[in-house]
C-alpha cells in the first residue's frame, strides 16, 4: 500500500490512536497492533498497519496525509497528483492542479498556500505575490502570510514593498527571528539603492530585535546574524558592547549544534571583513577562539585572511610602540598583497626614504627584527639588504631606476605632480671607509657601528 492508496479506515484508526499522538505513542501502538495482526496470518491488515506507521512517523508524509484527509473527496485525487508533481520537481504542473482545485473550492486556504509556493518555485513570483496578497486579505492578522508576501516582493526587486510587509509581519509577531532577519535584509537592500546611515539603522534594528527576542529559546542559533550585525555596527567607541555580542555568538555556536556552526561560519566571514577597517582588531583573541569552534574555515584562503587580520592589529599598534609612521604605512601595503600600480610605486618610495635616512631608521629595523619577526619577514629581503649593505647609494640608485621604469610601464607622465621624477642621488659627504671612525661620533669604527 502506498501513501495515496485509499485505506479501509484512517491511519489513526488503524493504529488505534488520535491525530495528536506523538512519535513514542505511534511506535507503541504499532508494535501492539503487529502482535495482534501478525504478517503471516493477517497480511492485508499488516500492510495497512505498516503503511500507517511509516506515514505517521515521518513528519512530511504525516503533514501530507493530514492535508489530504481534510479535503473534500472530489478533489483529493487531484491533490495527490499535485503532490506527486511537486516531488518530481514539476512545479508548473503542480500549480495547475492546485488552481483546478481552487476553482471549485476557493475556500481551501491550505491549497491556496501550496499554490503560491508552487508558483514561487516555478519563478512566477508576480503571480505568487497576487496569491499571497489574497491570503493576507483573508487573514490580515497572520504574520506568516505577510512574510511570504514580502519575500515574493523581494524576489521581484520591489524592496520598498518587501520592507513594508516585513515591518507588518514583525508588528504581528515580534518573537519571529526569521521576521527580524528578513527586515534587516530589506534594510540592507534599500541601502544599496541609495539610502544613507545604514550602520546606525542596522545597529538600532539589531538591538531592537535582540531585545524583542530576549526570551525566545527555540532555534536560538538563528540569533547569531543579529549579534553579528550588532557587533559590526557597534564601532570602535563601543568595543565593550561589541565584545558582549561576540561572546553571545560564541555561546550560540557551542549550543546550536550543526546549525549553530553553519550560521557561525557565515557570521565569522562578515566579522572578519570589518576588523581592519573598523578597529575591531582589539577583539582578535576572542575572534580567534570563536574560529576554533568552526569546522568550515580551514581552507587556505580563510586562514590567510585571518593571518592578515592578526597582523593588521599589530601593524596598527606600531606607532604606539614608538615606531615611525613610515613603517606602519609600509606594512599596511605589504599585508594586503598590493595589486595596484600606485601601491608598488609607494613601496619603492618608502624603501628609498628608509635607505636615504638610514641613521634614523636602521636602529628601528634592528628593533623590528627582534620584537616583530613576523612583520619583519613580510619584507625581509629588503630589510636584510639594507642592514648589511656596504653601498647604500647603490641601493638608492636601483630604486630610482626601478621607480622611473615602473612609471613608464604604468603610463604615468613625468609631469604628474603626484609622481614627481626622482632626482639623482648626490653624495652628501665623503665616502667613509669601513675602518674609519664612524661619522655618528660613537668612537667606534664605521664597520662596527652604522656600517654594520
Amino acid at each position: 500500500m502506498t501513501l495515496f492508496d485509499e485505506p479501509k479506515k484512517s491511519y489513526y484508526e488503524a493504529l488505534g490512536i488520535t491525530d495528536s499522538a506523538g512519535n513514542a505513542e505511534i511506535k507503541r501502538a504499532y508494535f501492539k497492533m503487529v502482535r495482534k495482526y501478525q504478517p503471516d496470518r493477517f497480511p492485508e491488515e499488516f500492510k495497512e498497519i505498516r503503511a500507517a506507521y511509516e506515514t505517521l512517523l515521518d513528519p512530511e508524509k504525516r503533514a501530507e496525509y493530514n492535508a489530504i484527509g481534510s479535503l473534500p473527496a472530489s478533489v483529493a485525487p487531484i491533490f495527490r497528483d499535485a503532490q506527486w508533481y511537486e516531488r518530481a520537481g514539476r512545479h508548473s504542473k503542480a500549480a495547475e492542479c492546485y488552481q483546478l482545485i481552487l476553482k471549485s473550492h476557493p475556500e481551501l486556504d491550505n491549497v491556496r498556500e501550496k499554490y503560491a509556493r508552487s508558483l514561487s518555485a516555478d519563478d512566477k513570483t508576480g503571480k505568487a505575490a497576487e496569491v499571497w496578497g489574497e491570503l493576507c486579505r483573508r487573514h490580515p492578522d497572520n504574520p506568516g502570510y505577510a512574510m511570504e508576501l514580502g519575500h515574493s516582493y523581494f524576489e521581484r526587486g520591489w524592496t520598498r514593498k518587501a520592507f513594508d510587509e516585513a515591518k507588518r509581519a514583525i508588528s504581528l509577531d515580534r518573537s519571529s527571528i526569521d521576521g527580524w532577519l528578513f527586515l534587516i535584509t530589506c534594510t540592507i537592500e534599500q541601502e544599496r539603492n541609495g539610502r544613507n546611515n545604514i550602520f546606525d539603522r542596522l545597529n538600532a534594528l539589531s538591538l531592537e530585535a535582540l531585545k524583542a527576542l530576549g526570551t525566545v529559546k527555540k532555534d536560538e542559533w538563528k540569533k547569531i546574524p543579529l549579534h553579528a550585525h550588532a557587533l559590526i555596527t557597534s564601532g570602535i567607541k563601543k568595543i565593550d558592547k561589541a565584545r558582549v555580542h561576540l561572546q553571545e555568538i560564541t555561546r550560540l555556536i557551542r549550543e546550536g549544534g550543526r546549525d549553530g556552526r553553519d550560521e557561525g561560519s557565515k557570521a565569522f566571514g562578515e566579522i572578519l571583513s570589518f576588523i581592519p577597517s573598523d578597529g575591531l582588531g582589539r577583539l582578535y583573541p576572542e575572534i580567534r577562539k570563536m574560529a576554533d569552534l568552526l569546522p568550515y574555515i580551514g581552507d587556505k584562503k580563510t586562514l590567510k585572511k585571518l593571518d592578515r587580520t592578526r597582523r593588521s592589529f599589530e601593524i596598527d599598534g606600531l606607532v604606539e610602540k614608538g615606531f615611525p609612521e613610515i613603517f606602519r604605512d609600509l606594512f599596511r601595503l605589504l599585508n594586503y598583497e598590493f595589486d595596484e600600480d600606485e601601491d608598488e610605486l609607494e613601496i619603492i618610495a618608502i624603501e628609498h626614504t628608509i635607505i636615504d635616512n638610514r641613521k634614523l631608521y636602521y636602529p628601528q629595523l634592528r628593533r623590528l627584527k627582534e620584537e616583530f619577526p613576523e612583520l619583519y619577514a613580510l619584507h625581509s629581503a629588503f630589510f636584510t639588504e639594507a642592514l648589511r649593505t656596504r653601498d647604500p647609494e647603490k641601493m638608492l640608485y636601483k630604486r630610482e631606476k626601478k621607480y622611473s621604469k615602473l612609471k613608464r610601464e604604468f603610463g604615468i607622465p613625468d609631469d604628474d605632480p603626484e609622481y614627481a621624477p626622482e632626482q639623482p642621488v648626490r653624495r652628501a659627504e665623503p665616502k667613509v671607509g669601513r675602518n674609519d671612525p664612524c661619522p655618528c661620533g660613537s668612537g667606534k669604527k664605521y664597520k662596527r657601528c652604522c656600517g654594520a
